[in-house]
């Protein structure tokens, strides 16, 4: 069986906390750690913590540099064979998730399920890119679900821990490392956690800097003329709405067939 280590971050959101606490110890699967790590909350949340002490593989409650200080401070002790990250506020979908996504061994890179995101007054189900092949084109316009996806630990020995340096998108930036990389997923199609819908990343006024840490990083990572093809094809996707509206219509399909021989006529689109 394998091992997880469940790593949930805080910060002053006891009862969020105590909710995370309660999804985690209400699992079937027994074989997992679970890692908290505080950065030295000021209202109730040590309390919560010393009330699940017996249920907690590890804690540690003083300051950090951010977010994904934390998530490096989880991974530094981590034991089990893969990661996933559960943060203050958030819980699993159900009883057996880890059961479900563990009922036998495995050993691909990533394993990916479901996100119910919860806005307080509705839900809805993201899908996680789906029952398909991760491509190196989906992290360029996309990304992998960080809380609905569970992360075999080595991959952080092989592409690095998070950047500390980047506010808002290094966990896509290290699954984007990953899938450049030729690493591989597996999708089971059930809910992993019941995630709030109002954490950094999901914050609006942080939009403007989720695109251009995204577009600093693509750049860095990618090769100029394969960053320039892709960029084009992002483009083209765009506009694909109405390439199928004209496709679905035999009078647009046949008005097309006859302007573009007459643009040929002329010289128009030939190479």
């Amino acid at each position: 069986m394998n091992k997880v280590s469940v790593i949930t971050i805080t910060f002053n959101n006891a009862a969020g906390l105590r909710k995370t606490l309660a999804s985690v110890v209400g699992q079937t699967y027994t074989n997992y750690e679970h890692i908290v790590i505080d950065g030295g909350s000021t209202d109730d949340t040590l309390a919560v913590i010393k009330e699940y002490e017996h249920n907690i593989t590890y804690w540690v409650s003083e300051p950090d540099g951010g977010i994904y200080n934390a998530m490096n401070k989880g991974i530094a002790v981590a034991k089990g064979d893969y990661v996933h990250f559960l943060n203050g506020g958030d819980a699993y979908a159900s009883d057996d998730v880890l059961s479900a996504f563990f009922s036998e061994e495995r050993s691909i890179a990533f394993i990916r399920g479901t996100q119910i995101c919860n806005y307080g007054n509705r839900t809805e189900v993201w899908t996680n890119l789906g029952p398909r092949r991760v491509t190196f084109y989906d992290m360029f316009v996309n990304t992998m679900l960080h809380q609905a996806t569970f992360i075999r630990t080595d991959l952080f020995k092989k592409y690095g821990l998070y950047d500390e340096a980047l506010k808002i998108t290094s966990d896509w930036v290290f699954f984007f490392k990953a899938i450049l990389g030729g690493e591989d997923t597996l999708f089971i199609d059930k809910p992993i956690v019941d995630f709030e819908m109002y954490g950094l990343s999901t914050n609006r006024e942080y939009g403007a800097l989720l695109k251009a840490e995204r577009f600093e990083m693509i750049k860095k990572l990618t090769p100029p003329n394969l960053y320039d093809d892709y960029r084009r094809m992002c483009n083209q996707e765009k506009d694909e709405y109405i390439v199928r509206f004209v496709k679905s219509n035999k009078f647009f399909v046949t008005v097309f067939k006859v302007f573009r021989k007459l643009c040929l006529s002329v010289g128009i689109g030939k190479e």
